[in-house]
């Protein structure tokens, strides 16, 4: 009988740990490592590979009942990618020999914080209205910007919302849950399955599927690219705050882009590595 009680109990601590929602104090700094590699088949015979890291620090600064405020900036970037038989490179540490052209876009970014609101009780950022910017010329030129984005999302909401996680209430071990959201044309449908539970750090199976059509800017034309990307991953945090300790996702892509009125198949494969420490 004794066995049984302490199991329940066990059952309930357990799942009001789950239910909590994220422990951040402010002040409360959290530095981010990530990488990311691409291989792409674009289209006509061009191949393209991309390998990238960033290192971004978060602190958390003011927090309400609903939300916290976490400042988010970019503190090193490095870039090296290979398309059409040219290289481009961007080094934040070492600015000699770094692309004109892709400087201009990233110097910009380097060491500014970015304010980003995330909801205590989902992990999650909270749109919010922000002035719309007209691309610049200097976005046009960047051949890394656009295709970048097609492949990995590296936006300040999604980086301060990656290092955060919530388990819902009254999930154990093997249960899964799902959500979708829609963006511009674009639908995001992510499965996750919890795999395992050893003291305070879990382990979930993330499946992502995304559809969508963008708009790529290269050499002063442009481009309408339709895709699917179908993403597997792994998320290990810690349960008793929301804090993710690592993220792993290797995207496979599909779709195509219009080019003289035809659409002309592409593919690639990205695969990222994230750290939170």
């Amino acid at each position: 009988m004794k066995k049984v009680y302490t199991s329940l109990v066990c059952l309930v601590i357990s799942a009001l740990t789950f239910a909590q929602p994220l422990k951040l104090t402010n002040g409360q700094k959290i530095v981010v490592e990530s990488s990311t590699e691409i291989q792409a088949s674009l289209t006509m015979g061009m191949e393209m590979t991309t390998t990238s890291s960033s290192v971004n620090s978060l602190e958390v600064k003011s927090s309400t009942a609903d939300n916290y405020t976490v400042g988010s900036t970019l503190t090193k970037m490095k870039v090296n990618m290979n398309m059409m038989g040219q290289s481009t490179t961007y080094n934040s540490d070492n600015k000699e020999g770094n692309n004109e052209d892709m400087a201009k876009v990233l110097d910009e970014k380097m060491n500014k914080v970015v304010d980003v609101l995330i909801d205590n009780k989902t992990g999650e950022a909270i749109p919010q209205k922000k002035n719309e910017k007209k691309s610049s010329d200097a976005d046009d030129a960047n051949p890394a910007d656009g295709l970048m984005k097609m492949f990995a999302d590296n936006s300040d909401d999604a980086m301060v919302a990656g290092a955060f996680e919530i388990v819902p209430k009254g999930k154990s071990v093997g249960d899964s849950w799902a959500d979708s959201t829609m963006d511009k044309g674009s639908k995001t449908t992510r499965t996750y399955t919890l795999k395992s539970v050893a003291g305070n750090e879990a382990v979930i199976q993330s499946n992502i599927v995304s559809t969508g059509t963008n708009k790529l800017n290269f050499q002063e034309m442009e481009f309408e690219v339709k895709s699917e990307t179908k993403t597997n991953g792994e998320i290990v945090l810690d349960i008793s705050t929301g804090l993710v300790k690592k993220r792993t996702n290797v995207a496979d892509i599909t779709g195509t882009i219009q080019m003289m009125g035809q659409d002309m198949p592409i593919s690639a494969k990205a695969t990222t590595t994230s750290t939170y420490r």
